[in-house]
């Protein structure tokens, strides 16, 4: 057969099962393509911004963003958006994309567990495509079926690279390594997971090169992708001064300042047990304990000397991916679409393991694995109706809730400029330019993931750095996720409340506000004239500049307020609690060389509080305050210079620091 028929027969079970989901969709997405997650739209932001000469930027115009973490996936979308599919059509040719995605895994997979009989080989080929859960993904719009279409042929390099000459199609071993790590390169630019699959495959390698050296061909399996990963991270470093990507920095459990290591290790356990109950006893067949097959059929797939080597690198890259994945905080979320792979290469092993049983001994091997394939689908199928009533769910979800209030901001006046809380939709559906509260869309290299991980005023901090002339107009945020920001900086003139059940969105209503800024200040002008520094509390490019250390993750926590400055102008300042007992600590840029005073601004609750120097210690004394305005501590010392440590420690009670001024001490 063919090659070209062979991927025409797979094509036909992907679109049958991608129409599945979308056609029952389609009613609920009104006029879009039915895409269940917002997420879906921020590769279309990065696709967009890359066709009209504007690579890696979330809007073009808004500077370099870390946000896409799947740049490949972003060239595949630029490509339809070059070809004509623009605007709503983007959707379609995501559709495409993912429908040839699928065809090709199921081609890989055929000739992973080939050759057979075609009554048998046909539904092992298919047996990713038997779980729900893994086809909401696959057919979502994300990256997961590109992802899963560069994993398959990723395996059949690596089997090649195990396989006798006869079997490589004409490469030499280290050709068939080379290529390895090709698509080991082309997996960690869909995924930066992947890094973990990436080095499995090419240990696995290194095992079959025989008596060449084994480092070597783990180096060809590896390089490419290690090179790929590392042009990412210097892009970031280079453009933003973070190699993270700014998903790493907002839902990673290492990037919450407010976190232990027992808290980190607690949620990391968690995660792991949720994947566990909810996907696999729930999802992957309907009777919980049968969910077991698909391991242990994995595990069958090691019997056979000749597929060795790819079962064990599924099975070892699933556990590697579920526990890289676990560390993301978000991994319940999204239908645990970040699982999908872990689940993927257990069902690829699964094949192997079948087909190692059709090729048992006694002629009745294939019987019986055929018979045990029908059994698989018999089990994971049923739970196929309930993923397509969630995918209809969550697209009504996206379109009643992001894509209406993008159409809202879309009419309001020109140069209008929005903040949001959702990266996605609301920007590609309203053309309008926006800053991501959440970082994951870039604005000037100003780090707004970083800030969103200690809370909303670090966020608004943030905002501070920008001209009164470029902030935004307006806020599209849940009032639920940003009570502080809603409250305090918007005039609320509309809002969308889903109607139907809500299983994707942040909150059931998402509003539109009148943003209004007048208490902000402007972080390029000095705040308190005369001063020879300043540190802004609660701002994380000022507590950069100074190495200042919180108490987090026992304190450290941000707050906000407006009140009235010297001179009865109210004023925004945030800030940080340190709990009774606990300190803060800057490093003085600027100092006096000799006596200094140390100027710390507080709310109206002033609490007891300590300065420390490397050289004395001085209690923090409170001027007289105003009803409604901040209030002044002072402590003057005798010795301060550029360089030194200096330490705020809260006595007795907490206390609330929002800005510190090193300034000469009255002679």
């Amino acid at each position: 057969m063919r090659p070209t028929t062979r991927f025409a027969l797979a094509l036909v079970p992907s679109i049958a099962i991608a129409a599945a989901f979308w056609v029952p969709a389609l009613p609920a997405a009104r006029g879009w393509f039915p895409a269940p997650l917002d997420d879906v739209y921020i590769h279309f932001d990065f696709a967009r911004s890359l066709a009209s000469g504007h690579p890696f930027e979330w809007i073009p115009g808004q500077g370099y963003s870390s946000g896409e973490t799947s740049p490949l996936y972003a060239v595949v979308l630029a490509l339809g958006w070059t070809l004509g599919f623009r605007g709503k059509l983007l959707g379609v040719w995501a559709a495409i994309v993912a429908a040839l995605s699928v065809a090709s895994l199921v081609g890989s997979i055929a000739r992973l567990v080939g050759p057979l009989p075609r009554w048998l080989l046909a539904p092992l080929a298919l047996l990713p495509l038997a779980i729900g859960i893994v086809d909401w993904s696959f057919f979502s719009g994300m990256e997961v079926a590109p992802f899963a279409a560069a994993l398959g042929r990723t395996l059949v390099a690596l089997e090649r690279t195990r396989a006798p000459v006869s079997a490589r199609g004409g490469l030499t071993r280290e050709r068939a390594q080379w290529r390895l790590g090709a698509w080991g390169a082309a997996l960690v630019l869909l995924r930066p997971e992947a890094v973990v699959l990436v080095a499995v495959f090419a240990v696995i390698a290194a095992r079959g090169a025989g008596a060449r050296s084994g480092l070597t061909a783990v180096l060809r399996g590896a390089i490419p992708g290690a090179l790929a990963t590392a042009a990412v991270l210097g892009a970031n470093l280079l453009a933003t001064g973070d190699p993270r990507s700014a998903g790493a920095a907002l839902k990673l459990l290492s990037s919450n300042p407010y976190l232990s290591e027992v808290d980190r290790a607690r949620v990391f356990a968690e995660n792991l047990v949720t994947f566990y109950v909810k996907v696999l006893r729930a999802e992957i067949a309907i009777v919980p304990i049968a969910a077991l097959a698909l391991p242990v059929l994995a595990l069958a797939g090691l019997a056979s000397r000749r597929q060795r080597p790819v079962a064990a690198a599924c099975i070892l890259g699933a556990l590697g991916w579920t526990l890289l994945v676990s560390w993301n905080g978000n991994a319940p979320h999204h239908n645990f679409r970040y699982y999908a792979p872990a689940i993927v290469l257990v069902a690829i092993a699964a094949a192997i393991g079948l087909a190692t049983i059709a090729r048992a001994r006694g002629g009745s091997g294939r019987a019986v694995a055929g018979v045990l394939a029908l059994a698989v689908f018999g089990l994971a199928a049923p739970c196929i109706p309930k993923q397509i009533e969630h995918y209809v769910l969550a697209t009504g979800n996206i379109r009643d809730q992001h894509i209406e209030i993008g159409a809202r901001i879309a009419a309001l006046p020109h140069g209008s400029r929005v903040l949001l809380g959702d990266a996605g939709a609301i920007p590609f559906v309203s053309g309008r330019s926006a800053v991501d509260a959440l970082g994951l869309g870039g604005y000037r290299r100003l780090p707004f993931a970083r800030a969103a991980v200690h809370g909303e005023p670090a966020t608004i901090e943030l905002l501070e750095h920008l001209a009164p002339a470029d902030r935004p107009t307006h806020l599209a945020l849940y009032p639920n996720w940003f009570r502080t920001t809603t409250s305090r900086f918007g005039i609320e003139i509309d809002r969308v409340t889903l109607s139907n059940k809500n299983v994707i969105c942040g909150g059931p209503t998402k509003a539109l506000y009148l943003a209004d800024w007048s208490a902000l200040g402007d972080a390029s002008v000095p705040s308190r004239p005369g001063a020879l520094d300043e540190i802004d509390v609660g701002d994380v490019l000022s507590e950069e500049a100074h190495a200042y250390a919180s108490p987090a993750p026992n304190g450290g926590w941000t707050t906000l307020d407006v009140l009235a400055d010297g001179d009865g102008t109210r004023r925004f300042d945030g800030g940080r609690i340190i709990p009774a007992g606990g300190a803060e600590s800057f490093v003085v840029r600027r100092a006096p060389d000799g006596r200094a005073r140390i100027v710390v601004r507080t709310d109206a609750r002033p609490g007891a509080a300590k300065v420390r120097t490397p050289r004395e210690e001085r209690d923090l004394v409170y001027e007289p305050a105003k009803d409604g305005a901040w209030t002044i501590g002072i402590a003057d010392v005798a010795s301060l210079v550029r360089g030194d440590r200096v330490e705020i420690v809260a006595a007795g009670v907490e206390h609330r620091d929002y800005h510190v001024w090193i300034e000469d001490a009255p002679r």
